[in-house]
């Protein structure tokens, strides 16, 4: 990675696609001299920050039309708009950190008229923090890598990246099994919204 605003804004804006890997990778390119800690956090931040406002606003604005055009959310959604009714401030807060519902739960919050002057700071906070922890995991990791390659020298260096290596797939595979989970619990929530229409119709 190169120290340019160019690095910073990429990793911004990628950062609701690449969730926690943005963060780790820059912690991990800080601790290598590679990158700047402040402009990171500020960046990734505001990058998550404002993906989630965007998807605020679609929220806001289109909720039942989306609901009415892909029915596998429906029971994702009303489980998101519970949590949100229940609770603005704490579901505003934890929008970058809810594993699972990144794209609902800020969605549900536009739909659940969450008032903007809760919303948008809110989330900002939540997200700065949810940046600064994954950061510091990312460095922390780059320290741990380099003492035990300093410690273990050139054997160090090779069992260093045959563990990327075996960490990357790892990695992989856990984000193909929670897709396959995703498609799972879709699935069910279409077979019971069929299974209610035919209830209906009944």
């Amino acid at each position: 990675m190169t120290d340019a605003p160019w690095t910073y804004t990429v990793l911004g804006a990628s950062a609701i696609f690449t969730e926690e890997l943005a963060p780790i990778f820059g912690g991990i390119a800080v601790h290598e001299g590679e990158l700047r800690l402040m402009p990171l956090i500020v960046a990734i931040a505001f990058g998550g920050w404002i993906a989630t406002a965007l998807l605020y606003a679609v929220g806001r604005l289109k909720w039942e039309t989306i609901r009415r055009r892909f029915p596998r959310t429906r029971a994702t959604g009303t489980v998101a708009l519970r949590v949100v009714r229940r609770n603005p401030l704490t579901a505003s807060f934890f929008v970058r950190f809810a594993f699972g519902l990144r794209i609902v739960l800020p969605m549900a919050s536009g739909a659940a008229r969450v008032p903007l002057y809760v919303f948008l700071p809110v989330s900002l906070v939540g997200s700065l923090v949810w940046t600064a922890v994954f950061t510091l995991v990312g460095y922390v990791a780059g320290e741990a890598a380099v003492q035990a390659i300093g410690h273990l020298g050139t054997a160090g260096e090779i069992a260093g990246a045959v563990v990327v290596t075996i960490a990357v797939f790892a990695f992989l595979r856990w984000q193909r099994r929670r897709r396959e989970r995703k498609s799972e619990r879709r699935a069910m929530a279409r077979r019971a919204d069929a299974a209610r229409a035919k209830d209906d119709v009944r």
